[in-house]
Formats: C-alpha cells, sequence, structure tokens
C-alpha cells in the first residue's frame, strides 16, 4: 500500500464482513461434504458470543417493551474467511 493511498472505514468494514459470508458458505459447504469424525467437528464447532439469551432481558420503555439480543457464531472456517477478506484487502485500493 503506497503512503498516500487511505481506505475508508466502511470498505474494510464491508470487506471484512463479505469475508465472514465465505467462511460461514464454506462451513455449510464443508458440513454438507465432511463425513463425521473429528475433522468435521474441529472444522465444523461454533462459539456463540453475545447476550440476550436469558429470559429476563427485556426493555422496559413504559410504553412499549421489547426484547434484546445478538449472537455471533464463530468457527474455524470463520476465522479463515475472516483472514482470506483481510489477505485481499491488501490488493484493493
Amino acid at each position: 500500500m503506497k503512503a498516500g493511498s487511505k481506505r475508508s472505514v466502511s470498505f474494510i468494514f464491508l470487506t471484512l464482513f463479505f469475508g465472514v459470508i465465505m467462511g460461514t458458505i464454506l462451513s455449510m459447504l464443508l458440513g454438507a461434504i465432511l463425513p463425521g469424525g473429528v475433522v468435521r467437528e474441529f472444522f465444523l464447532t461454533t462459539t456463540s458470543i453475545g447476550w440476550g439469551i436469558t429470559p429476563n432481558n427485556w426493555m422496559d420503555l413504559f410504553i412499549f417493551r421489547f426484547k434484546t439480543g445478538l449472537f455471533i457464531d464463530i468457527s474455524v472456517t470463520s476465522i479463515l474467511g475472516l483472514g482470506v477478506a483481510w489477505y485481499f484487502l491488501r490488493f484493493f485500493k
């Protein structure tokens, strides 16, 4: 990357988002192809990070109330997709 060229933050996040989406597609593809076993468990085991699992997560604003929640599932293939997107990000301006 040249010293004078700058990327916008939105372009970086969009590229990394598409990398995670590609990792998810790769995860679904590997789930259909790989037979059951240790390798399949390694690539397809996910860890959820987020909030909203408890039944008492209501936001009460006196006029209306709603539940909040957001979860992100992280797996080896989603991290691989993120890494590939970061690698390709080096080549785009």
